[in-house]
């Protein structure tokens, strides 16, 4: 007999003393912050920004070899400008445009491919040129670093629909043969980036492509006699190294300025 009292006893004693217990044993919850600080203001509502971005390359190889290719000659260049504007609906949010122009030209004067000893063969005498036109709508939130009004976070949602042009070609006997292309294409990205204030109403800033899903659409004439089709859309869910953008931004209060 009392060895089933001592049972029941032990039994009531773990059911009373498992809660608190656990209570004990449970880990304290992390917090990351954020969220916490919605209130701050980093940009005002009533903010217009203006800015632009510009680029420009030009490179020249003469009898360079790379890879299979051997012996190219060259040169080309590539220049492109964004002008962007937006007005800041809310703290730290914005709805704006953006127009991107983008082109480039190579000229090939020639280079031997050498895929194997008995296979190869020399390509020369070509021109590729593209020219794009981008428009886009834009909506931007901006996240500060810890309680800074100089450096912080932006994520950017951007809508774009454009359309370009392109050709190729190359002179044989003082005749032209080449392909001209007609381009449209769209979509939607979304480009995170860093922000730096110089001064109250300046800042220079840095993004980069991450996500975005497009759609883009080539009708070809060849020799003014072929015409030809190419569709394309999928989704991007990677880093885009070729889309980083440095750009300089200034930000005009309309109504309340930018806190130093």
């Amino acid at each position: 007999m009392n060895f089933f009292k001592t049972i029941v006893v032990s039994v009531a004693l773990m059911a009373f003393s498992t809660p608190a217990m656990l209570a004990e044993e449970e880990p304290e919850r992390f917090d990351r912050g954020l969220g916490r600080n919605k209130s701050f203001v980093f940009v005002p509502k009533g903010t217009v920004m203006a800015g632009m971005s510009v680029s420009y390359a030009n490179y020249d190889f003469d009898n360079y070899k790379f890879l299979i290719i051997d012996g190219m000659t060259v040169s080309g260049s590539s220049f492109g400008i964004a002008p962007h504007v937006s007005y800041f609906v809310k703290n730290n949010l914005s709805l704006g445009a953006r127009f991107d122009y983008d082109t480039y030209s190579i000229g090939m004067g020639g280079a031997s491919i050498d895929l194997s000893d008995d296979l190869a063969f020399d390509i020369g005498d070509g021109n590729i040129i593209d020219r794009s036109y981008l428009a886009s709508l834009t909506m931007r939130n901006y996240f500060p670093i810890s309680d800074s009004k100089r450096f912080g976070f932006f994520t950017e949602v951007r809508l774009t629909g454009g359309y370009g042009q392109g050709k190729n070609y190359k002179v044989v006997d003082g005749n032209k043969y080449g392909t001209y292309q007609d381009m449209m294409q769209f979509e939607l990205g979304f480009i995170p980036g860093i922000v730096f204030f110089v001064t109250n109403e300046t800042a220079f800033e840095i993004s980069v492509g991450v996500l975005g899903f497009d759609y883009k659409r080539v009708r070809q004439y060849t020799n003014q006699v072929y015409e030809g089709t190419f569709e394309k859309s999928g989704a991007n869910f990677k880093i885009n190294i070729l889309n980083i953008d440095f750009g300089i931004t200034f930000y005009i209060p309309t109504n309340t300025g930018r806190g130093k």
